[in-house]
């Protein structure tokens, strides 16, 4: 056991670190508009908290509803009307007057903000936790300090989204699989269950932690036992028929639990929803297209009319997934366009986003542990069975906008990371280290307070970003605010605007005409006036047309607004 004044030492560092983290969060989010999507996540959680209704929650509410929280202290709120026969229009419409025509957006956004820093700040405590509880009090100080100075980290912490939250808590529910695993808890495993439920409410994504649990608990009952590999495959090992029972036993009940739990925490996430799948017109319409005899066919309009599910809302937002994938995503990669996406998309935005002294440490990390071998006995592959998962999924996603649809794999990179310190024995090895901490620390607190904007050296920072990825990775209208303060203080009363973004340009009180895709004749007589676009539309990303604003990309800007807006004079 570790003596006391070493833990209170240690539990001080630990506070400064989050203390830190918050700190950060709540400066720079001082400085960015609100960014495209969080209307639409904070408008549709606090609707759910302030009437009970589902109705714009086509995505899962638990996180949305959280961030909501803090508005429910703020009694001059108003809540816009909507027509929801107007499918394809009646959600963004709601959040956009929700937000800036009812109410004072930064407010509204501000305070829905908070939410994800408060778990943000969990998230890191947990980082540390586990790596601590892995390689000792050193390894989770490292851990929660990558995690802390980490850009893409305080980027996702200070937004009103869901991707922090994701992270978070699948984190936690592995977190609590593990340490199930190793002591045997029922607390743990109930804890775990309650989590697992609990991201599947919060991301669609979270559905990636049914083959994380799956892979885990295969490996720990049929490929484990007594902390050796029994063979590369299961009908390999030497198990009798008692053994086979128990493993399977095992197997089953801890499912069992788990689904329990995590169907429990899902339902009471959408109130304990119930009611029919869809509505009488839809059923009658599917009814019909299946049952031909009229008899048979009046006898199911009545089940289906009075058949009941469970979170049927859940559902509803599966089958508008399925057809979000179906139309695609326009996508933009290292001069690229696609709506398929690439199957190296992620790769390479890992590659560049990421920090360098993170991938040093991680290399080092994969080296020396393939030299010396897992520890099973602590399970440290329950770590890597999320990486490999997620990585898998990506290979194959259609979804290619964002580096942030991958941050849940950072929090367990941030632990496998910090075994590096258990071979740093040597004075070389520590200083190495320092070195490297050193260089994380300043290369994040260079792109401050534009975090969403961070590119490492391998493309010379995010100066250079927009050359390589736009959308969330650099431009989610994150910088018009920052925008407005630079015309102040350069003189410039208007300037032609490409906006890429959701923030309304008049609460800014920005004077803008806006800015043709294609180049006119009169740009050229006025050299003097400044044409300002958005990264992500001097791409030509969500035009439709990949020749849009292709005349501003032959030359170069004179200045950046946080990385993501450009500003151009004609020569």
């Amino acid at each position: 056991m570790m003596p006391t004044e070493p833990r209170r030492m240690h539990n001080w560092i630990v506070i400064t670190l989050l203390g830190l983290l918050a700190v950060l969060c709540l400066l720079s989010m001082r400085f960015n508009s609100p960014t495209a999507d969080e209307q639409n996540h904070i408008s549709r959680g606090y609707h759910y908290l302030a009437t009970g209704n589902l109705d714009l929650n086509v995505a899962p509410p638990f996180v949305n509803a959280l961030s909501a929280v803090p508005l429910l202290f703020q009694r001059d709120i108003t809540i816009p009307s909507y027509d929801v026969t107007h499918a394809k229009t009646y959600i963004n419409q709601f959040a956009d007057e929700f937000v800036w025509v009812y109410n004072d957006a930064e407010r509204i956004i501000h305070s829905g903000r908070l939410a994800i820093v408060v778990l943000s700040l969990l998230l890191g405590y947990f980082v540390f936790r586990w790596a601590n509880e892995l390689w000792g009090a050193r390894a989770g100080l490292l851990a929660l300090l990558l995690y802390v100075l980490d850009p893409n980290i305080v980027a996702h912490s200070q937004l009103v989204t869901t991707d922090l939250g994701v992270a978070c808590l699948i984190f936690i529910a592995t977190y609590f699989l593990w340490r199930f695993l190793r002591q045997r808890r029922n607390l743990d495993l109930a804890l775990a269950g309650i989590a697992v439920g609990l991201a599947q409410a919060t991301k669609f994504s979270a559905l990636l932690l049914l083959p994380i649990i799956a892979g885990v608990l295969i490996i720990e009952t049929l490929v484990l036992r007594d902390h050796q590999l029994l063979g590369l495959w299961p009908w390999r090992a030497r198990f009798d028929r008692r053994q086979w029972k128990r493993a399977i036993y095992f197997f089953c009940a801890v499912l069992l639990v788990l689904g329990l739990f995590s169907f429990l925490s899902f339902w009471a996430s959408y109130r304990f929803e119930t009611r029919p799948l869809s509505t009488p017109k839809a059923a009658h319409a599917t009814v019909d297209s299946i049952v031909r005899h009229p008899t048979l066919r009046q006898l199911a309009y009545r089940l289906v009319e009075s058949a009941a599910v469970p979170f049927p809302t859940y559902f509803r937002g599966i089958r508008w997934l399925q057809n979000y994938a179906e139309i695609g995503a326009p996508a933009f990669l290292m001069g690229q366009h696609s709506t398929e996406g690439w199957w190296y998309y992620f790769l390479v935005a890992f590659a560049i986003k990421t920090p360098v002294p993170t991938l040093i440490l991680l290399a080092t990390v994969a080296v020396l542990t393939a030299r010396d071998r897992l520890d099973l006995a602590k399970r440290e592959y329950v770590l890597y069975i999320p990486v490999g998962v997620f990585t898998l999924a990506t290979l194959f996603s259609f979804l290619n906008i964002g580096y942030r649809h991958i941050l849940p794999v950072l929090p367990f990179l941030f632990v496998v990371a910090s075994k590096v310190v258990l071979w740093t024995r040597t004075r070389w090895a520590r200083a190495a280290l320092l070195a490297l901490c050193l260089w994380y620390a300043v290369s994040s607190m260079s792109v401050y307070p534009h975090y969403l904007a961070y590119f490492n050296e391998v493309v010379g920072g995010p100066e250079n970003g927009y050359k390589y990825l736009v959308d969330s990775n650099l431009d989610w209208g994150q910088d018009l605010k920052n925008l407005k303060t630079y015309m102040r203080n350069n003189g410039l009363e208007t300037v032609y605007l490409g906006y890429f973004g959701s923030a309304h340009v008049d609460y800014y009180d920005i004077q803008s005409l806006p800015l043709p895709t294609d180049k006119p004749d009169e740009l050229e007589a006025r050299p003097a006036e400044v044409y300002a676009i958005s990264a992500t539309y001097l791409q030509a990303g969500y035009l439709g047309d990949t020749t849009a604003f292709s005349w501003l990309r032959e030359y170069d800007p004179f200045a950046t607004i946080g990385y993501s807006i450009l500003l151009y004079r004609l020569p």
